[in-house]
């Protein structure tokens, strides 16, 4: 049930685990590389520029519930199938579309206002920003401002979670307490 709660919180999955690359093939694997660094960098900038409110993070946890919602629906079967890998290199159109190929995680999403795109990118943003505040908080006599930079996180997004984070951590217990009523997690 665990492995049910992550895919709610954070739904981060990924079918773009590519088979190994020939030794032969070195020049289309450094340029693969390099497409895949642009990537990178494209998609952290989207998520870095991307800026948090309480009405996408209402978004977010409605997105969240309308999973759980259906997630509970399913049989074991097609809550196996949900699981379809996990991959570190995984870009947000990569997320997105992993989303997509699942028609109710997909509806889940869009009821809730928002495209798989944007809940991927809302999600990095959201984890981003709780994790760049927790080392900024870690080390209050250090520049703040130079260290969410050296990190490439948004200061604005920081000072979000920093200003609403009591009612960010109400909604969380609130979804977790749900959860558990609706018997999607026994924690």
């Amino acid at each position: 049930m665990k492995r049910l709660m992550a895919m709610a919180l954070i739904w981060v999955a990924a079918a773009c685990q590519g088979e190994g690359t020939p030794a032969a093939d070195s020049d289309a694997a450094a340029s693969t590389q390099t497409a895949a660094a642009r990537d990178a960098e494209s998609d952290l900038a989207d998520v870095t520029e991307y800026e948090l409110s309480m009405d996408k993070v209402d978004k977010y946890f409605a997105a969240q519930r309308n999973m759980m919602a259906k997630v509970k629906d399913m049989t074991q079967a097609e809550r196996d199938a949900l699981d379809m890998g996990n991959s570190a290199n995984a870009s947000l159109d990569d997320m997105a579309r992993s989303m997509d190929r699942n028609p109710a995680i997909k509806s889940a999403i869009e009821d809730a206002g928002l495209s798989s795109r944007e809940y991927a990118t809302l999600t990095m943003a959201f984890v981003q920003a709780a994790m760049a505040s927790s080392v900024l908080q870690m080390r209050p006599n250090e520049n703040q401002d130079s260290l969410a930079r050296e990190m490439k996180a948004s200061t604005d997004n920081i000072r979000f979670m920093r200003e609403h984070e009591a009612e960010l951590t109400r909604k969380q217990q609130e979804l977790a307490a749900e959860m558990k009523r609706m018997g999607v997690t026994n924690e």
